[in-house]
């Protein structure tokens, strides 16, 4: 018996020892990327050497798609928004038809991005198997790829949001744990405010979480409302209700921010969030075969094709 408590005694001081220890570095951490963030400020003209080192990539990614031989170079400049973030090039109609429609978030590079690479990247490397090497190859692969993209495409903040959510979820699965949405939500609040605390007060920031609050806290519900038979209607349903989620926590703050809200969101969602989410990945796809000099001509017609359908159904519903 005395054994027993002695060793119950060591337990509790190492688990109080463990805390005491996480709250000092905790506090170590946040005081630490504060001062680095303040120190970065001060010569924030001039890329640092990790944006450096991804500027050649980004350099030719870009290139490769405006080489891609698309009927409208409109066509070009709208990929090159959707992939890199990039909208210098994107005609003014083609942007307020994606502004007016209530299609910003998607031609604008945000979080959802690069959960569409995510997603991606998932399904390529689940041909790995299940073994522990496997899983570790995985995890590496996915965090490497994510993170780079991100530095690339200039580590907006809705960007960094998403990458947190990727890294924690990753690491709970590496670890046999169970990846809790709002764990994960509020951990990476946490993180990235202690990266950057003047990032709470940018648009891009507070949009995006508010999203995830939707889609983690109302969508479930809104997804169970209609338990349709039909395949079909049942994901017309769940796309649905997954715009409504997030335009019901960040409608307000849009509306206080740019004094508009879109009406007929979940008809552009519906429409715009398919056609963009095939056509990157595609046009991903045909910019290294391009480069290969094999790019097949119909991967073309079928992403101008593309293009131009997604332009020309906004454009109709900014006339409803």
């Amino acid at each position: 018996a005395a054994a027993v408590l002695a060793g119950d005694r060591i337990r509790h001081g190492s688990r109080l020892a463990l805390a005491v220890a996480a709250v000092f570095f905790c506090g170590m951490f946040c005081w630490s990327s504060h001062e680095i963030t303040d120190i970065a400020a001060e010569d924030r003209g001039s890329p640092n050497i990790v944006e450096r080192a991804t500027a050649p990539a980004a350099a030719w990614l870009k290139s490769g798609i405006d080489a891609l031989p698309l009927d409208d170079y409109g066509s070009n400049a709208l990929i090159k928004a959707l992939v890199t973030g990039d909208q210098s090039d994107v005609p003014e109609d083609v942007k307020a038809a994606f502004r007016d429609s209530g299609a910003s978030h998607i031609l604008a590079l945000s979080g959802m991005h690069l959960a569409i690479i995510y997603l991606i990247l998932t399904k390529v490397l689940a041909v790995l198997g299940q073994s522990r090497k496997a899983d570790i190859a995985r995890f590496s692969i996915i965090l490497a790829s994510t993170l780079f993209y991100s530095i690339m495409t200039g580590s907006s903040p809705s960007i960094i949001r998403a990458f947190l959510f990727i890294l924690l979820r990753e690491t709970a699965l590496l670890a046999g744990r169970k990846a809790r949405p709002v764990n994960i939500l509020c951990f990476a609040l946490t993180v990235q405010c202690a990266l950057d605390p003047g990032v709470i007060t940018s648009a891009s920031f507070q949009l995006s979480y508010l999203a995830m609050c939707g889609i983690y806290f109302l969508y479930p519900f809104l997804r169970d409302l209609y338990p349709a038979p039909v395949p079909v209607l049942k994901k017309v349903w769940d796309s649905a209700a997954m715009s409504i989620a997030c335009q019901a926590f960040t409608g307000p703050l849009a509306w206080v921010l740019f004094g508009s809200a879109p009406i007929y969101f979940i008809i552009t969602n519906l429409i715009a969030i398919p056609l963009t989410s095939a056509l990157m990945p595609v046009a991903l796809g045909a910019v290294f075969l391009d480069r290969a000099g094999i790019c097949p001509e119909f991967l073309i017609r079928g992403i101008n094709w593309c293009c131009e359908f997604t332009v020309w159904c906004l454009e109709v519903i900014c006339t409803l």
